[in-house]
């Protein structure tokens, strides 16, 4: 150690009269190269085994066998920190240390088995824990307890960059009550008003009960509507259910999509007590997408209980290729309060067995659009989506639009042009298919009416009015209605086969594209059950796997948890599903990626809706 000032520690303030030669002795310690910068040190792999009597010194040889132990380490840039598999240690953890561009910290698994799991106490705020840190990738773990948060990733200052949680099951945390909605099973959020992140991902993180209020929550923070957007964030392949309020939400930020995530019971909340919930939607976010996923068993205590949402101040969001089912909310909402909601699509969604509650039926219908506090929708197209309306109340309207599309609060330029209804098929059991004001624009749709009586629409001064009277008002144009029998289910079982190419990532993860067709496979069986539908899975794997592969294969197996599905390890033609009755006849047959609308639909229309009293932890928990 080189001493600048000697007979003085390093901390003492130089003499004024000294600066200058500290400063000529800097300049020529650097020409020298001794001051020149030091490498950071050699990334590192640390175990701990939670079953290990020793307390060891977090080699392999000798690991930790304690979150406290591992807790009082600082990591560095391109650490491993990884858990032994089959194991459990108690406690809440908060690791320390941040990683770099290239070289996140990775908190991982190691061995065969179940998931090591975390299990902190119930007096624990969170189980896991990262604040003012960033470049962490966490894989591979079972996190469970505490009282307030699953994973809580935040800050109080600057950006944060990677956050990545990947093959995650975060479960059963119970607290009181809470006062807002930045709590829950896993909320990456800011503690501060300047705070973002930049870069986030959730893939594969399955987040169940808990009597907090969210499941999956990127964003958040009670700061005002002032506060800048979180970049880059993804949500997909992972799954909510039994959450008090919200299932899969973003919250204040810039480009970010959901996809091919699955969200049911989620608003078990008993009473209302902070905002009403939804299954997945988007609030105050720019250029997000939510694609691909599917939603039912929606509950709420007030309004809302809907399956997906794009909420005030969003700006270029989507919701497309979606499956809402057996709701008791509206399958899909459009609103603005305070602020203009713009330039957003609906596009190419299914919706079925919709507002199954009377009361939200009569409000919300299957799809809403809504302003209020001086909120306006601007550029909204809902177009090509499928609905099949069959409500409790016989007077309530399959589309609900009272939405202003004019001057939002303080503009003074002219509004906006109509919302476009256009190249929808409906299908209604109910006369009225919707109930709109003058600046809804419907054209090109096929309208399908199975009840008594004629078919009925209101469109501004237009109330009740049939399809015909419309058109002959120059309303309508290109659009059609049959009246006919509803279809009825024709099958009593199926059997679904799939063929998929089990393949894993760099970090020895089950890869992206066989994860997303096993999540929408491993919903669709756990639906119906093997009484009515049998999902066959063939796993087309790696020839010739090294040990080491094997392992992991066997264990991204493991991880996945689908019971439901029959796997056999002899896949021939990767992306090939078919769909047979019971006796063998093919029904349909489909290549590559198939989403939950496609394959829940298909399945529908022949057994008709699913056995959801057969799923694995459909009822309520009980409250505590």
């Amino acid at each position: 150690m080189i001493r600048l000032v000697p007979g003085r520690s390093r901390n003492a303030k130089p003499e004024p009269q000294g600066l200058a030669r500290v400063a000529a002795l800097l300049l020529v310690l650097s020409c020298a190269g001794i001051l020149a910068e030091q490498p950071s040190p050699a990334p590192h792999t640390y175990f701990i085994d939670c079953a290990a009597a020793p307390a060891g010194d977090g080699s392999q040889a000798h690991p930790w066998n304690s979150m406290a132990a591992a807790q009082a380490h600082l990591f560095s840039a391109g650490d491993r920190i990884a858990l032994a598999r089959g194991t459990v240690c108690h406690g809440s953890f908060s690791p320390r240390g941040s990683g770099a561009e290239g070289k996140p910290i990775r908190l991982t698994a190691y061995g065969s088995g179940p998931r090591p799991r975390i299990v902190a106490g119930s007096a624990d705020r969170q189980v896991l824990g990262l604040f003012n840190q960033e470049y962490w990738q966490i894989d591979s773990l079972d996190l469970s307890g505490a009282n307030k948060y699953g994973i809580f990733v935040s800050g109080d200052k600057g950006t944060l960059h990677h956050i990545y949680l990947e093959n995650l099951y975060v479960h059963d945390v119970r607290g009181g009550e809470f006062k807002n909605k930045d709590n829950g099973l896993v909320v990456v959020g800011p503690s501060g008003h300047d705070m973002t992140f930049d870069d986030v991902l959730v893939d594969g993180v399955d987040a169940t009960h808990t009597n907090q209020w969210a499941g999956i929550l990127i964003g958040g923070g009670d700061f005002g509507m002032d506060m800048p957007l979180n970049q880059h964030v993804i949500v997909r392949n992972s799954s909510v259910h039994d959450v008090y309020g919200d299932g899969i939400i973003l919250f204040r930020d810039s480009d970010g999509l959901i996809e091919n995530s699955t969200a049911w019971e989620t608003g078990m909340q008993p009473t209302e007590t902070t905002g009403t919930p939804n299954a997945i939607w988007t609030w105050s976010c720019t250029d997000c997408a939510v694609r691909d996923n599917e939603a039912f068993l929606t509950d709420s205590p007030g309004v809302d209980g809907g399956a997906y949402d794009i909420d005030w101040n969003n700006t270029r969001n989507s919701i497309e290729r979606n499956y809402g089912h057996d709701t008791e909310g509206y399958c899909i909402a459009v609103f603005a309060a305070g602020y203009v909601t713009s330039d957003s699509v609906v596009r190419g969604n299914l919706c079925i067995a919709n507002a199954l509650s009377p009361r939200l039926a009569a409000l919300q219908g299957a799809i809403y659009l809504h302003t209020w506090n001086g909120g306006v929708i601007r550029g909204l197209r809902v177009e090509h989506n499928t609905l099949v309306w069959n409500p409790a109340d016989s007077a309530a309207a399959a589309i609900v639009d009272d939405a202003a599309i004019g001057n939002a609060a303080g503009e003074t330029p002219a509004g906006g042009t109509p919302i476009e209804f256009s190249g929808n098929r409906m299908e209604s059991s109910a006369p009225p298919f919707y109930r709109a004001n003058a600046e809804f624009a419907p054209s090109n749709n096929a309208y399908t009416y199975y009840g008594e009586g004629e078919a009925r629409f209101t469109l501004g001064d237009h109330s009740h009015a049939t399809l015909a009277a419309l058109q002959a008002a120059g309303l309508e144009k290109g659009s059609t209605l049959v009246k006919t029998r509803a279809p009825q289910p024709t099958e009593i079982a199926l059997r679904l086969d799939a063929t998929v190419d089990f393949t894993l990532n760099a970090d020895g993860l089950l890869a992206d594209a066989p994860r997303a067709q096993l999540m929408v496979l491993r919903s669709l069986a756990a639906q119906y059950g093997d009484g009515a539908l049998t999902v066959a899975v063939r796993l087309r794997e790696p020839a010739n796997p090294t040990p080491e592969e094997a392992t992991e294969l066997a264990n991204a197996l493991l991880d996945l948890d689908a019971p439901q599905l029959h796997f056999a390890h002899d896949g021939q033609t990767p992306g090939l599903i078919r769909l047979f009755t019971s006796d063998g006849r093919l029904l349909n047959e489909w290549h590559g990626f198939q989403n939950a609308a496609t394959l829940g639909g298909a399945v529908r229309v022949k057994l008709g809706a699913p056995r959801f009293a057969a799923m694995k932890g459909s009822q309520p928990e009980e409250q505590p």
